[in-house]
């Protein structure tokens, strides 16, 4: 068995397993408590017609703590908890590319509230148009994750219920993505966003627990 000082590799592994399932736990409870806080906060802001972005927006009141808290400390999370997904997936080459694109959507992410939106979504100035490149690619890679991670798990014992869950996240999140992609829903962007961004936290938590719950109850590999 390899050891890191006096403590063994497979032990350290499950240890960051740990560490980083707890990250994607606390994820979707933090985005959900600043977009939810910040949107009641902010005067005259409509849940359903507008943007999550918008709260972020240049000029918006609470603009800073959106787009760190909520969006950079957000991306940093979820690509921790990638990393815990590759190392849980070692063995599986599929499902390590599902990983590798959860940690793209993770660095998006966080690189959309580095360049924040422009008032309205409208992709106006260079940090609007990045900003839209990035939550698209953040988008496109969560759902491929999702995607390839059942590819991947389909024939997995321990996490074939969770791969056809991921499945079923990524037809669902492609239903809600398309009105949102071409805005075919105005008085209703911010409601369609809302619920595509919750099928993505909810896919994000389940298979977290699921981390959290291996890294207690699954014995380290051995030969590693």
């Amino acid at each position: 068995m390899t050891r890191v000082g006096s403590v063994p590799k497979p032990v350290l592994r499950l240890a960051f397993q740990r560490v980083s399932a707890a990250c994607g736990i606390a994820t979707p409870i933090l985005s959900a408590l600043v977009a939810l806080g910040i949107g009641y906060m902010q005067l005259g802001y409509s849940f359903t017609e507008q943007r999550l972005s918008e709260l972020g927006a240049s000029g918006a009141p609470h603009a800073f703590i959106f787009n760190v808290v909520g969006l950079m400390t957000s991306g940093v999370l979820v690509a921790v908890l990638s990393l815990g997904f590759y190392s849980e997936f070692s063995s599986d080459r599929v499902a390590k590319i599902g990983s590798g694109l959860l940690t793209l959507a993770g660095a998006s992410l966080f690189m959309t509230g580095v360049f924040p939106c422009d008032v309205g979504s409208v992709e106006a100035s260079a940090s609007g148009i990045l900003h839209g490149v990035f939550a698209g690619i953040g988008t496109f890679a969560i759902i491929s994750a999702a995607l390839v991670m059942w590819l991947g798990l389909k024939d997995d014992a321990v996490w074939r219920n969770y791969s056809w869950f991921s499945l079923s996240v990524a037809v669902v999140a492609v239903a809600l993505y398309v009105p949102h992609l071409f805005s075919s829903l105005p008085r209703w962007n911010g409601a369609v966003q809302r619920m595509l961004v919750m099928v993505l936290l909810v896919w994000i938590e389940v298979m977290s627990i699921k981390l959290l719950s291996r890294s207690w109850t699954g014995r380290p590999n051995e030969s590693v």
